[in-house]
């Protein structure tokens, strides 16, 4: 008899999910299927969820995934770490799934941008394998996808947000060369700003300012380093300017992360850059984040800005390796605060979209 799977499955923006069940996948050559054991609800699945941006249908949301690994396929031997990997194995995997080929694969190091790209909770789940994204009892993973083991000291909660949020914000500060004693402003004290507080901690950074409009926040990222909070919900953006720059000896920060999401805030972080400062754009993932800036002001303090959307292999490498080794420093932990399980979907959503946590998990 055939084996079946469930899936909470999106058939229109902001409307309920419907369980389905679909058939289990025959493993092809370099896949491998997996249980899922734990997906935390990104800001991305809130954003399809609730259609600031257009997605095929049906689709099984969900990409921050940790699994267990119940069948290989043939060839498959070790993760991208060179680790053995057998049925049994707790693994995550890239979000992407490139062919290794292509001209923004291959001849730019673009493989997030891969002409042939397939996106775990992106993708429609209309057809075999059905199983794309993680919420769902099952994954498959397919032959392009790079796999990393998960270390036996990391928790299933702590690890899942690596191979997103984490990975993300590792590739923005490989982008702007992020140096030890440099000070740095986070916009956004949600799961982006909290692992870049963290990691800019762990690269040696000096002044690590956060801002939020939300004080609950701001106390939290306290505890993964950063040393000065903002409250910017009262502030015109010249007072926010200032602001940082009061802790910063009048000059700038030397570089500045959005990881909130809101357009509005990223004149505010140009502005509180030094001359030669550099400015990387994480939140905004959704058409329409319009803004309005003088662009002189960015040639005469020879300001740099990049765009960074998702990651390469080597950054949920280091992700990984970073909570392993950081998890008695960070309580990485205490970033899931509410549990659901694939029934109760429609309440995990719904709690996500308040911003009471930061992060919701679907568990078994």
């Amino acid at each position: 008899m055939e084996k079946l799977g469930k899936a909470a499955v999106m058939t229109a923006p902001n409307t309920d999910l419907e369980i389905r069940e679909y058939p289990l996948p025959n493993v092809e050559k370099g896949a491998m299927l997996v249980k899922i054991k734990c997906c935390t609800i990104c800001g991305s699945d809130l954003h399809t969820w609730l259609g600031h941006r257009k997605s095929p249908t049906p689709i099984i949301l969900g990409h921050e995934i940790i699994g267990e690994v119940v069948e290989l396929g043939e060839g498959v031997r070790t993760d991208s770490w060179n680790q053995h990997i057998k049925v049994g194995d707790r693994v995550s995997w890239t979000v992407i799934d490139n062919c290794g080929k292509c001209y923004f694969c291959k001849g730019l190091q673009l493989p997030m941008k891969c002409l042939y790209l397939k996106k775990y909770g992106h993708d429609s789940c209309d057809e075999k394998p059905h199983f794309s994204g993680g919420f769902a009892e099952y994954c498959y993973i397919s032959p392009g996808t790079c796999v990393i083991k998960i270390p036996d000291n990391l928790s299933d909660e702590e690890a899942a947000p690596a191979n997103c949020a984490l990975a993300t914000v590792i590739a923005g500060f490989e982008a702007v060369e992020l140096k030890p004693f440099e000070n740095v402003l986070i916009q956004g004290a949600g799961a982006l700003g909290i692992y870049a507080a963290a990691l800019a901690k762990h690269y040696g950074c000096n002044r690590i300012i956060a801002t939020d409009i939300n004080s609950q926040r701001l106390e939290f990222i306290e505890a993964f380093g950063a040393t000065d909070t903002i409250n910017t919900r009262d502030m015109s953006n010249t007072e926010g300017i200032e602001a940082v720059r009061e802790k910063t000896n009048g000059l700038g920060v030397d570089a500045a992360f959005e990881t909130a999401g809101v357009a509005d805030i990223i004149s505010m972080g140009l502005k509180s850059l030094r001359i030669g400062g550099r400015y990387v754009q994480f939140g905004n993932v959704f058409p329409g984040a319009d803004f309005s800036y003088d662009v002189s002001d960015i040639i005469f303090r020879m300001l740099t800005i990049k765009g960074i959307h998702n990651y390469d292999t080597r950054h949920l490498l280091s992700g990984i390796s970073f909570l392993s080794q950081t998890r008695e420093i960070f309580p990485f932990a205490s970033l899931i605060q509410h549990r659901v399980n694939l029934e109760n979907i429609r309440e995990g959503l719904a709690f996500a979209r308040s911003g009471k946590s930061i992060r919701v998990a679907i568990v078994p």
